[in-house]
């Protein structure tokens, strides 16, 4: 049986954090009632006030600002006007960190998950959970160590080469049929 994720799941280390998301089921429910389901299979970290490819290296801003609040929230953002990107907040409150949602099976890249699943600016801020809509669950799906490859972030070049070369994208490496 599945379970959702608390906020306990969010309360640590965000590189961990981002790890432990591969293999997990992002579920959302539309206003029509239906539950749509993907399972995370890539996620990029990012982590605190040092971390210079973060939003919030800079501090807060209105638009950051959830970064800085509780983990366990949805920090849903506009990409070059174009694209909604899904984040979830990580680590205590008052230090700024989250695991951006690259992907789930079947659907690549951050745009074009957030345009399956329906995200936009209405979930940011949200808590993740079942009566908001928007969650993720654990059905017991393993993910070993061996499995997952660590590549570096991508289209943070601004942030200088120290930091866009950390290897903080984790890709789950399934099998083939």
């Amino acid at each position: 049986m599945a379970r959702v994720l608390k906020q306990s799941f969010y309360r640590r280390d965000t590189q961990e954090v981002a790890r432990e998301l591969l293999g997990k089921q992002l579920c959302r429910r539309l206003s029509s009632g239906r539950i749509i389901r993907g399972r995370i299979c890539e996620t990029e970290a990012y982590d605190g006030f040092e971390d210079r490819a973060s939003h919030a290296h800079k501090g807060p801003t209105t638009r950051n600002v959830v970064m800085f609040g509780p983990p366990g929230r949805a920090y849903v953002y506009l990409c070059y006007g174009v694209h909604w990107m899904l984040n979830f907040t990580t680590r205590e409150k008052g230090y700024p960190a989250a695991v951006l949602l690259r992907g789930v099976l079947e659907v690549d890249g951050p745009g074009r998950t957030t345009r399956h699943f329906q995200i936009d600016r209405q979930q940011n801020e949200q808590v993740l959970s079942r009566v908001n809509g928007l969650w993720v669950e654990d059905d017991g799906q393993q993910v070993s160590g061996a499995a997952i490859r660590c590549a570096p972030r991508v289209g943070v070049d601004y942030a200088g080469p120290q930091w866009a070369a950390m290897p903080w994208r984790f890709i789950w490496e399934r099998p083939r049929p």
